[in-house]
C-alpha cells in the first residue's frame, strides 16, 4: 500500500538534491574567479607606502567638464579629505572649474599640489587658465610645488609646439614654482626643444594605452626601459612620472587585461620599482571617473585607486577580488533557477530522475548566465546608452532562455510543443497571462523571431567593435546564455534520443519549419537569415584583423558570434519552398 505513496517521495527527495547540487556547483562556479588572490606582499595603508601623488579629478556621477556641469566646492574639499593618509601630494588638470578651492584646502591637509594648467584649442580658455593658475601659485606657494603647463596637448594634437612653449613661458616668467610640460613619452622624443622650456620633464607611462599594449605582469621592465631611453635623450633634467597606472575594468587591448588583481598587481609592483629606482610619480588617478567612458569606454572610467563612491576598489599588496560582490550574483542566478523551476513544476514533476536531472542542470546553467548579463550590465551602467544597450540585451535573451527551457521540458516529456503557458504563473499573476501565453511554444515562430532579434543585436555589437576600435567593450557576458543554451539543449536533447533529426534550429526553436520529406527538392530562399548569418561569419575576420590572436577576450567574442551564425544557418537551409521531385 505504501509503493504508491514512497515513489513520489523518493522522487522529489531526488529533485531536492538535484537542485542542491545544481546550486553548489553554480555557487563554485561564481567563487572560483572572483576568489581573493594574493597581488603582491605591500601593505597599501602601511604609513611608508603611501602615495606620492595620484591625479585628483573630484567628478561625479553625473558631473562631466564635456556638459560643463562641476563638482561644488564642499564636494571638492570633501574628496580631498578622504585622500589624507593615502597621498602625500595631488595633481589637478585645470585651474579652473570650481578647483580654485583645492590649493588652500590641501595646504591645511598637508597635501601638495602639483598644479594643472588645461590647454586646448580655444585660446580664449587657455588665457583664463594660465592667468588662473598664476594667481593660485603666487597666493599659495606652501600649497602648489609645481605647475604643469599643458596636457597632452601635443598628443591630442591641439596645439603646435610653438604654442605651447610660448604659453609654459607666459607661466615661467610670472611664478617662482618650477613649471614643467606633461605629455606620453613618444611625444617628448619627438619634440626634444621643450626640454629647453621645461624645469623639469613630465612623462606619461601607460601600459595599457600603448600602441603595442603591455600586460600588466610584464610593464615593469617596460617602464624602465623607456624611462632610461627618455632619460638618456633628454638629459640634464629631472624627469617625474606624471601618470602611470592600470585600468580595472573595460575590453583587453591584446594581452593587457583590466581588472582589479592587475590593477592592484600593477600598482604593488611599480611602487615597489619605484622605490628601488628612486622615481618621483604621479599615480592615475585618485577616483574612478564615469564621465570619461563617453569617450573612451568602460576602461576610461575605471582607473582610480578608490571607486566613484569614494572607497578603495582594492587593498595593494594584499588579497584582492575581481568581484567581491559575487555572492549577490550567484545568490541571483540560485533563485531564478528556483523560479523557473517552480513556475514549471507540474511539467518537471512528471518526467523521469534522469530528465529531472538534466532540466534542473539546464535551468540553473541558463539563470547563472543571466545573472552573469544583469552584472555586467550593473557593472558597466554608466550611461543612458549604456542602460539602453544592457536592458535589449537582457530582455532578449532572458526570453529566449524561457523558450529553451520550455522547449527542452516539451522534448524530454515526449511532446512536440508545449501548449499552455504555466498554470502557476498565470494563477499567481493574473495580468501576465497573455504574455505568458505568448511565450508558450504554440507560437511557433516567436523563437526564431527572438533569436533573429538576437543576431541583429549581437551584428551591432561587432559592427561597433569594428568602428569604435579600441573603445569599444566586448559584450561576451550579454550574448553569451543564447549559445550556451543552444549547445547544452542539443546535448540533452541527443542523449535522450530526442533530436529527430532536424537540426540544432528546430530542436532550439520549436516546430517553425517542416522537416523535408522523401521525394523532394529545394527551392533556396534568402532573407534575414543569410544577411545576417553573412554578418556574422565576416565580422569577426575585421576585429581579429585589429585585436590579433593575442587579444584572447577579442578571440572569445569571434568565436560567439560565428556560433551565433550557426542556427541561422540551420534555419535557412530548413526555410525553402519543398516541391515533388519530377521524375
Amino acid at each position: 500500500m505504501t509503493a504508491p505513496t514512497s515513489r513520489p517521495a523518493t522522487r522529489f527527495v531526488w529533485l531536492l538534491l538535484f537542485i542542491l547540487l545544481a546550486a553548489l556547483a553554480s555557487i563554485v562556479a561564481w567563487w572560483w574567479p572572483n576568489r581573493p588572490v594574493q597581488v603582491g606582499n605591500m601593505p597599501y595603508a602601511a604609513q611608508e607606502h603611501v602615495v606620492e601623488s595620484m591625479s585628483f579629478a573630484p567628478f561625479r556621477r553625473g558631473q562631466s567638464p564635456l556638459t560643463h556641469t562641476y563638482p561644488t566646492p564642499e564636494q571638492v574639499i570633501e574628496d580631498l579629505q578622504s585622500l589624507k593618509g593615502l597621498t602625500r601630494g595631488i595633481r589637478t588638470y585645470t585651474s579652473r572649474e570650481g578647483l580654485e578651492v583645492v590649493p588652500p584646502a590641501a595646504q591645511k591637509l598637508g597635501i601638495n599640489v602639483m598644479q594643472g594648467v588645461w590647454l586646448g584649442p580655444e585660446r580664449d580658455i587657455n588665457e583664463k587658465e594660465v592667468a588662473a593658475a598664476i594667481e593660485l601659485a603666487n597666493k599659495y606657494p606652501d600649497a602648489i610645488k609645481s605647475l604643469v603647463v599643458g596636457n597632452e596637448v601635443l598628443l591630442r594634437k591641439d596645439l603646435p609646439v610653438d604654442e605651447v612653449i610660448g604659453y609654459i613661458r607666459k607661466v615661467k616668467a610670472a611664478v617662482k614654482q618650477p613649471v614643467t610640460y606633461a605629455d606620453v613619452w613618444e611625444f617628448w622624443l619627438r619634440f626634444p626643444q621643450l626640454l629647453n622650456e621645461v624645469d623639469f620633464v613630465t612623462v606619461h607611462f601607460l601600459p595599457y594605452w600603448e600602441d603595442l599594449p603591455i600586460a600588466a605582469s610584464h610593464s615593469m621592465p617596460h617602464i624602465m626601459e623607456v624611462y632610461r631611453e627618455v632619460r638618456e635623450k633628454l638629459p640634464g633634467k629631472p624627469i617625474t612620472i606624471g601618470e602611470v597606472g592600470w585600468p580595472s575594468e573595460g575590453r583587453s587591448r591584446r594581452d593587457a587585461v583590466p581588472s582589479r588583481t592587475e590593477a592592484a598587481g600593477f600598482i604593488a609592483d611599480f611602487m615597489q620599482t619605484a622605490k628601488k629606482e628612486g622615481l618621483s610619480y604621479n599615480l592615475v588617478e585618485a577616483f574612478d571617473q564615469p564621465w570619461k567612458v563617453k569617450m573612451e569606454g568602460t576602461v576610461g572610467g575605471a582607473w582610480g585607486i578608490l571607486n566613484e563612491l569614494r572607497q578603495p576598489k582594492f587593498e595593494v599588496g594584499g588579497k584582492v577580488s575581481n568581484l567581491p560582490e559575487w555572492p549577490l550574483f550567484a545568490g541571483l542566478g540560485v533563485l531564478l533557477a528556483l523560479i523557473l523551476l517552480v513556475l514549471h513544476a507540474q511539467a518537471v514533476a512528471k518526467l523521469p530522475v534522469a530528465g529531472m536531472a538534466a532540466v534542473v542542470i539546464f535551468a540553473q546553467v541558463q539563470a547563472g548566465l543571466l545573472s552573469a548579463a544583469i552584472e555586467r550590465g550593473l557593472e558597466y551602467n554608466f550611461s543612458l546608452a549604456h542602460q539602453i544597450e544592457a536592458g535589449i540585451a537582457i530582455l532578449l535573451i532572458g526570453i529566449f532562455g524561457l523558450l529553451l527551457f520550455r522547449r527542452l521540458l516539451a522534448l524530454l516529456g515526449g511532446k512536440s510543443d508545449v501548449t499552455h503557458p504555466p498554470r502557476s504563473l498565470g494563477t499567481a499573476f493574473g495580468l501576465l497571462r497573455p504574455v505568458a501565453g505568448a511565450l508558450s511554444l504554440r507560437q511557433p515562430r516567436l523563437g526564431e523571431a527572438i533569436y533573429g532579434l538576437l543576431g541583429l543585436w549581437v551584428t551591432y555589437h561587432a559592427v561597433m567593435l569594428v568602428a569604435a576600435g579600441r573603445y569599444r567593450d566586448f559584450p561576451i557576458d550579454y550574448f553569451l546564455l543564447p549559445v550556451v543554451g543552444l549547445l547544452l539543449l542539443r546535448l540533452i536533447a541527443g542523449l535522450f534520443g530526442r533530436n529527430d533529426h532536424a537540426g540544432l534550429a528546430r530542436i532550439a526553436l520549436g516546430n517553425t519549419f517542416v522537416a523535408p520529406q522523401a521525394g523532394t527538392v529545394a527551392q533556396g530562399r534568402f532573407g534575414w537569415e543569410a544577411v545576417l548569418a553573412f554578418l556574422l561569419l565576416c565580422l569577426p575576420v575585421l576585429v581579429m584583423s585589429i585585436e590579433t590572436l593575442n587579444n584572447r577576450e577579442a578571440l572569445y567574442w569571434c568565436v560567439l558570434t560565428v556560433v551565433y551564425a550557426l542556427p541561422l544557418l540551420g534555419n535557412l537551409a530548413l526555410a525553402v519552398q519543398r516541391v515533388p521531385a519530377r521524375a
